[in-house]
């Protein structure tokens, strides 16, 4: 995990010493590249001490390895005009500007992803998958979309999957789930009740929990049996939902990727099937493509 992605998913547990430190490195890299220890510590009004504390909790050995690491990573970013990854729209922004806004929140949160995503927890999602009797999908605010989504993919391919708006009767379905069954929970919180009490009924039937979820302490990651983490660099107040929902959506679609994969017929039979079935619903001109 590179430097500042590191900073960013410690954010909101710094204390105000650390906020300062923080603040510095993502805002002024370049300066904060120049500086010693006791210039730093002068600029963010703090100790030297407290910022070899702060380097040295990022787990690296001292200032000049995390000056090292940063060098890197700032020679690695684009040298052209790079717009800010907060999506908070200003009064003065042109359309062209939001363009540039979100395709560089998008390319963010992609970068993000795949290094704070855990292989090993992934493989043991999909072969979850694979063998489960059925799926619950629950997922509720933005967090619903990436689970409807997957809910509908599996539906697709004959899994037995399912998905229910109504929190009351998610509640009484997965008091039915055993350890046959599987539950994939999508909140970014973490912290949802309408998401953490069904999944509590479930794992006391023996129900596996998959959650997909922040990288960050939470109720839910306490509860589950594997997760799979999207960056936390979304303030949990926010105008929307941009970057975590874009994670999300992205490890559903690498979970039914997987799924697929991993079958001996990759589902042809049911895919070409669903396929036929929705086509007749286009209009082609009386045609049948």
């Amino acid at each position: 995990m590179n430097a500042k992605l590191k900073i960013k998913n410690q954010y909101q547990n710094f204390k105000k010493g650390n906020l300062r430190i923080a603040d510095f490195i993502l805002e002024k890299p370049e300066e904060f590249l120049k500086m010693t220890a006791v210039e730093i510590a002068e600029h963010c009004q703090t100790s030297s001490a407290s910022v070899i504390r702060f380097i040295k909790n990022l787990n690296y050995d001292g200032l000049n390895e995390f000056k090292l690491q940063l060098s890197r990573e700032l020679a690695e970013e684009n040298l052209e005009l790079e717009y800010s990854i907060d999506t908070i729209v200003q009064k003065e922004d042109t359309i062209d500007v939001i363009c540039q806004k979100m395709k560089s929140m998008i390319k963010d949160t992609n970068n993000d992803l795949f290094q704070v995503l855990d292989l090993g927890e992934l493989r043991k999602a999909i072969d979850r998958i694979c063998m489960t009797r059925r799926i619950n999908l629950l997922g509720i605010g933005a967090s619903m979309l990436p689970a409807y989504d997957l809910y509908h993919k599996l539906r697709r391919i004959n899994m037995d999957a399912r998905y229910e708006f109504d929190t009351h009767m998610s509640v009484e379905f997965t008091n039915f789930d055993t350890k046959e069954d599987t539950v994939i929970a999508f909140s970014y919180s973490g912290l949802s009740k309408e998401i953490i009490y069904p999944c509590e009924i479930a794992k006391k039937n023996g129900a596996c929990i998959i959650a997909v979820t922040r990288d960050a302490p939470s109720q839910l990651r306490d509860l589950a049996d594997i997760v799979l983490s999207v960056p936390d660099t979304e303030h949990l107040t926010r105008i929307g939902a941009f970057s975590s929902r874009y994670a999300s959506m992205e490890i559903a679609d690498i979970l039914y990727l997987g799924a697929l994969q991993k079958s001996d017929n990759m589902y042809e039979e049911e895919l070409v099937g669903t396929s036929k079935l929705t086509r007749k619903l286009k209009n082609t001109g009386g045609r049948t493509k």
